[in-house]
């Protein structure tokens, strides 16, 4: 698929069949199946005092939106154990994968196959059971092929199991630790009619930026402290997720962020896709990254109500202004079972690095002449207009460049604190600031 289709939106829809569940974990069960596809939510129906329930239920999940955002979204799988009485019943076991990974796969689908069930919240207890199933991803005016008859038996488990190619049975569990240093080179966020009214209510007359980084990866999200005013804060903190390896869900999202107290303004943000920072075979290496700058790049600079462009922060495209960088690096450590706890993400202070560890700063000068500019668009031709050639905020005649407030090192949010959770259940966990 090319660039430009992964940004159009698109209609997709996600069919999801539920055929049998085998093996499963616990004594007198009345298991269900509850299927979720980013936010949405669809339940199978409730079989009575088995542990090998038979469903054969059939679900669509309508999406219209870019692939890019359609193939981070995730797929959980998870049988419960129903209760009557209970707003919701015990998990037995799930499983995850992301959109992207179905979509890679031949036809875009798994047909056939036994998800492995685990307890995330018990993560020593091994298999739960295994649940059989069909996942289809479907474009507009595709349909859905059913594959040759394999020389596999369906009922063989082990021979079967949804899992992409090359991807071993025996996953291990792994610690993805983001470590989120420092930023610089932020924008003003407060700038503009809106941020005027503000300013009214509040007696706030500075152009600040309340800064902090979200990540985003397999369903669960971490942040760190909210660094209050200031143009490149300082973090030194770091978010831990713990999840199966190899994994099946490929990109890990950081966001930048603006806090503020009505809604979160996204700064700028990028992707970090494992499978580019690692490598298979003798010689391969786990993810890791950095510590290294990532510039992030998205709207254009002027501060409208309704931004226009505002999509390019959230990565949807290819960003037209520069949003400031962030220092971050990456390292995956396999976990041994002895060490494994319960906590899928945490966010605990992070060792700081030297100021050359991603490089030293250097002067260069940039020349740009603009000869000339023909077929522009008459309703620009008719106002004055200028050109601007910058690199970062070097050149930018709007910004200019936004000097680091003195306490932007030890400042922080009112509350002080770091929160973690599921984006599924909106669980949250804190920790005081360094």
């Amino acid at each position: 698929m090319s660039d430009d289709a992964m940004m159009k939106a698109q209609d997709f829809q996600v069919c999801i069949t539920i055929l049998e569940a085998r093996q499963l974990a616990g004594l007198n069960m009345d298991p269900v199946v509850c299927v979720q596809v980013g936010d949405q939510r669809k339940f199978t129906s409730v079989k009575e005092s088995t542990n090998c329930p038979y469903y054969n239920e059939y679900f669509v999940f309508d999406f219209h939106m870019p692939p890019l955002m359609l193939f981070d979204k995730i797929i959980t799988l998870s049988v419960q154990h129903f209760r009557k009485f209970l707003r919701s019943g015990s998990v037995v076991g799930c499983f995850k994968l992301d959109i992207a990974t179905v979509y890679r796969e031949n036809d875009h689908q798994f047909y056939h196959k036994w998800a492995m069930l685990t307890d995330p919240d018990d993560i020593n207890g091994g298999v739960k059971g295994y649940l059989k199933c069909d996942i289809a991803v479907i474009g507009k005016g595709d349909s859905v092929k059913v594959p040759p008859k394999s020389e596999k038996e369906d009922d063989d488990i082990e021979a079967n199991l949804l899992l992409p190619d090359g991807v071993p049975a025996d996953r291990q569990k792994a610690r993805y630790i983001i470590k989120i240093y420092k930023a610089e080179g932020l924008p003003k966020m407060n700038t503009g009619l809106m941020a005027n009214v503000k300013k009214a209510f509040t007696g706030e007359n500075r152009d600040l930026t309340d800064p902090f980084v979200e990540v985003h990866f397999a369903g669960h999200k971490g942040r760190t402290s909210v660094r209050k005013g200031c143009y490149e804060p300082v973090w030194n903190e770091q978010v831990i997720f713990t999840e199966m390896f190899p994994p099946l869900c490929r990109r890990i999202r950081l966001q930048l962020r603006d806090s503020d107290s009505v809604q979160d303004d996204v700064i700028g943000t990028h992707f970090l896709d494992l499978s580019t920072i690692s490598h298979e075979g003798e010689k391969g290496f786990l993810p890791t990254f950095g510590p290294a700058w990532i510039n992030l790049y998205g709207s254009t600079r002027d501060y409208q109500i309704l931004a226009k462009h505002g999509h390019l922060n959230d990565g949807l495209g290819e960003g037209v202004s520069y949003r400031g960088r962030v220092l971050v690096a990456l390292k995956t450590e396999i976990i041994e079972a002895e060490d494994i706890g319960t906590t899928l993400v945490e966010v605990e202070p992070a060792l700081p690095i030297s100021d050359t560890a991603a490089g030293r700063l250097e002067e260069y000068f940039l020349l740009g002449v603009i000869l000339e500019a023909t077929m522009i668009d008459r309703k620009t031709g008719d106002k004055p207009i200028h050109f601007e050639i910058s690199i970062g905020n070097a050149g930018n005649v709007m910004d200019g460049y936004n000097a680091p407030c003195r306490h932007s090192r030890d400042s922080s949010s009112d509350d002080s604190e770091a929160t973690s959770g599921r984006e599924d259940d909106n669980m949250t966990s804190s920790l005081d600031t360094p």
